[in-house]
């Protein structure tokens, strides 16, 4: 067995007699072809000889990787968690439609590629281990699904709506990502969340969720499994407090 290893690119051809397979280093290396393509456009213009240098690099290494048996493969992922019990201890729901709105996010998280981060002030990405859709659709799929089957409400739906609801439920999606802390990785999911009145657009309710957990193993497939449980603690909070507010609005209108 031969084995060539770049020193700086953590890029690994193995070949096993005739078969030849190509690896990036799972972590310290993941960003380097995005890093080379930025190196390249900032140059690209340039007069300096840099494009012409960039055109070689660039040639060299794509040859190499057709070598190698091609580019890595690229990995989807998507959230997925075991609901709960009904969560209205067999109450009956309550009486009122909810409409959920596409959530809104920070402009990071409106991307399919998974995030990476140890500082607020930098970004890093998985260049190819992306979710099926970005984070905030992802988001709101999971809103909707998760209040529908918490048997709270006589019913859930996307809004707008081709039927009336009383209520709408609207949130920005403030993280999404492996957040990284010295040598532990998490899970981190935070968004804030309203209810408004569609007619009047009166804001009766609004809070923040968030949660942190800890990866298990430190591989992109764990990452995904600790920010699907991070958004099950979220929503298990979110439709607990929108319950509480509704139950309590149910009230005051049956006491008018």
């Amino acid at each position: 067995m031969s084995i060539f290893k770049p020193a700086q690119t953590g890029v690994k051809c193995c070949s096993e007699g005739s078969s030849l397979r190509f690896k990036i280093s799972a972590r310290n290396q993941k960003d380097f072809l995005g890093m080379l393509a930025d190196f390249c456009s900032q140059h690209q213009k340039s007069r300096c000889g840099y494009s012409r240098r960039c055109s070689f690099l660039l040639f060299f290494f794509f040859s190499f990787l057709q070598s190698c048996g091609g580019v890595p493969e690229t990995y989807y992922y998507t959230l997925a968690f075991e609901p709960d019990k009904k969560l209205n201890d067999g109450h009956a729901p309550l009486p009122f439609a909810l409409g959920v709105q596409k959530f809104e996010s920070e402009v990071i998280y409106d991307d399919d590629r998974i995030i990476y981060r140890d500082s607020p002030f930098e970004v890093k990405y998985y260049f190819y281990r992306r979710w099926v859709a970005p984070p905030r659709h992802l988001v709101t799929e999971k809103v909707v699904n998760y209040l529908s089957d918490s048997g709270l409400f006589e019913k859930v739906t996307t809004y707008p709506a081709p039927t009336n609801v009383k209520y709408v439920l609207s949130g920005r999606l403030l993280a999404f990502e492996e957040w990284d802390e010295q040598n532990n990785w998490y899970g981190k999911v935070v968004f804030t969340a309203s209810l408004h009145e569609p007619t009047t657009q009166r804001v009766i309710w609004k809070s923040k969720f968030e949660h942190l957990q800890p990866v298990a193993k430190k591989i992109p497939a764990a990452v995904v499994e600790a920010l699907s449980l991070s958004m099950k603690k979220c929503l298990d909070e979110l439709a607990k407090s929108i319950a509480n507010e509704l139950s309590g609005q149910k009230g005051t209108n049956q006491n008018q």
